[in-house]
């Protein structure tokens, strides 16, 4: 689902890998750079002046109309 909005995605943790992420060793922590499972995600347009770091506030995620 992430490529078709951009080409990097951040790390995203299923719960029980939280405390290995935070504490383990940094040769083995690798293995949880992987895609999330994409029904983990829900995308729905929002407002593009997110892209503006001035611009603050709740509304920049409310869904707007496609």
């Amino acid at each position: 689902m992430m490529a078709e909005l951009h080409n990097r995605m951040l790390v995203i943790l299923d719960s029980q890998d939280f405390v290995w992420w935070m504490e383990g060793d940094v040769r083995e922590v690798g293995q949880l750079l992987k895609p999330c499972p994409s029904e983990w995600l829900t995308c729905y347009p929002i407002s593009r002046q997110v892209n503006i770091a001035r611009h603050q506030g709740p509304e920049l995620i409310e869904r707007m109309a496609a």
